[in-house]
């Protein structure tokens, strides 16, 4: 009997077990769903909406859109959508202010295979060239880049120049075929912390920094140099870094003193 009393009351307990767990599984997707939209309620622009805005600015049409994804969520306290579609060779991933519709940033990558390639072969298109078809791809003029760099490497088999350039506080990177003239990929970023130097607890100006930086490379010049002010724990700093002669080195200086505070070397050839 008294195992009969056991078994009832271990099947109750199992059973309660199961309720427990149940309704602890609808409560968790409930609070998801409430946090979900109020996100949405927050949000001006819908997923409809911010999915059209990442299309156009792709230069395509709906038809070619083969999938899609939309999220919605905080990224440093900003409410933003993460894009991302694909077409039949294409990926894009872009993010998108939820209140202002503004582009964020943006990435194209062409799904491509190892292709076999002569380590010593030389490129067809130069690194002007290059420079050229990533400006024009993203509708800029010449006057309207603030610096650049172009590096020629090997991925994936492909004989690649890696361009970079900024205008302002927008960043752009591509990947081009040296061969071809393709573009391979494309990265667009706005820095949202990019300060300028009149900045109140700025005492040493951009010009007084580079010097310092270029200090620690002889050879290098301006034109080896990247460097943008931000502000880091409450600190001002300007941050960037120096290719030359086959080395990247990354440093921090202090705007307030000009003191080094970080600065690390490696060579571009280092994977």
């Amino acid at each position: 009997m008294r195992n009969k009393k056991m078994k009832v009351m271990s099947g109750a307990l199992a059973a309660a077990t199961v309720l427990t767990a149940g309704t602890l599984t609808v409560a968790a997707e409930g609070r998801s769903s409430q946090y979900l939209q109020k996100l949405q309620d927050e949000a001006e622009y819908t997923k409809e909406e911010v999915l059209d805005i990442a299309v156009e600015d792709a230069k395509l049409d709906e038809k070619d859109v083969k999938r899609s994804r939309v999220e919605l969520d905080y990224d440093d306290g900003k409410l933003t959508y993460d894009v991302e579609f694909y077409t039949d060779s294409e990926e894009y991933d872009y993010e998108i202010d939820a209140k202002t519709g503004k582009i964020l940033s943006a990435d194209r990558e062409i799904e491509r295979d190892f292709r076999d390639t002569d380590p010593e072969a030389e490129a067809e298109y130069t690194e002007e060239e290059a420079l050229e078809i990533a400006r024009e791809d993203a509708q800029l003029e010449e006057k309207d880049i603030d610096k650049s760099r172009v590096k020629l490497e090997h991925d994936d088999g492909f004989l690649i120049y890696n361009v970079e350039f900024y205008v302002g506080n927008e960043e752009y990177d591509y990947e081009i075929d040296a061969d071809t003239g393709r573009i391979m990929d494309v990265d667009y970023e706005i820095e949202d912390d990019f300060l300028s130097e009149d900045t109140e607890g700025v005492e040493i100006s951009e010009a007084e920094a580079e010097e310092i930086a270029l200090e620690m490379v002889p050879g290098a010049s301006s034109e080896d140099l990247h460097m943008k002010l931000e502000r880091d724990d409450g600190r001002l700093i300007y941050e960037g870094d120096i290719r030359y002669d086959g080395m990247e080195y990354e440093f921090e200086i202090n705007a307030e003193n000009g003191k080094i505070i970080s600065w690390e070397s490696e060579s571009e050839w280092d994977d």
